[in-house]
């Protein structure tokens, strides 16, 4: 299965990580990120926050992230973007074709690929997010977090991981909530890019503690920007340059 995202986003190495001065990453996809643990994308090695991870889903697909948290720091996830809320609806209206995932869902699991919480739609929209208030770490260790086009859901050997719902936030009260991620089954129609802004993330144990994370709502008004300015670049570069097939 191939996927494409604009050339300028990736590195020699196929794992493109962009500091910023305070030491924050991106990390794009590589490749194809699998589904389940054995084949989820792993961070290379090194220690720095991580800001954003990027990539594409075709239809019936998902990506999992192997990430670190901080036992203590609040974690959240989400697509919500100036791109994702302005753009992406716009496009719609007019029925203008967009490269951007229209209704993506994500997904938190343990070291162990047990299920910790999700979430489908939220803030108005189609777009995900994993609140901060919803679940703080107790120990620091290796998670995963997994985005998948709407309908194309987590399951095990029992079935389904995480309850049925749109708004709400998804436990992992499924039939297969007790067992852990064996990999992803349903039917999905959706494909396009997506970029996920996380606070409380990062690629490896920090030898300091990470900075204070913003409350909720700020944290949220600041992801949006900052992933709008991501896909703004992005966008004003695919006039200018090829696309590689990530195979």
């Amino acid at each position: 299965m191939k996927k494409f995202i604009p050339a300028i986003l990736l590195s020699t190495l196929g794992v493109f990580l962009a500091a910023s001065p305070n030491h924050a990453v991106t990390l794009i996809e590589s490749k194809d990120a699998g589904q389940t643990l054995n084949t989820a994308q792993v961070i290379p090695s090194g220690s720095a926050l991580l800001e954003f991870l990027a990539g594409a889903l075709a239809d019936n697909d998902a990506d999992l992230f192997q990430i670190f948290l901080t036992g203590g720091q609040t974690f959240s996830a989400t697509t919500i973007s100036l791109e994702t809320l302005v753009d992406l609806p716009v496009n719609q209206l007019l029925g203008a074709p967009t490269a951007l995932l229209e209704d993506p869902q994500l997904f938190l699991f343990d070291a162990e690929g047990k299920g910790i919480y999700g979430n489908d739609d939220s803030f108005g929209s189609l777009q995900p997010t994993l609140l901060s208030g919803a679940f703080s770490p107790s120990q620091s260790g290796l998670y995963y977090l997994a985005i998948g086009s709407a309908g194309y859901n987590p399951v095990s050997n029992n079935g389904d991981i995480f309850a049925t719902g749109t708004n709400d936030v998804l436990e992992s009260t499924g039939p297969g909530g007790e067992l852990p991620l064996s990999g992803f089954a349903g039917t999905s129609a959706t494909r396009g890019t997506y970029a996920i802004a996380l606070t409380g993330a990062s690629t490896a144990a920090q030898s300091t503690p990470p900075a204070s994370v913003p409350e909720p709502t700020a944290a949220l008004g600041l992801m949006a920007l900052g992933a709008g300015a991501t896909w703004s670049q992005w966008k004003s570069k695919k006039q200018q340059r090829a696309s590689v097939p990530l195979t």
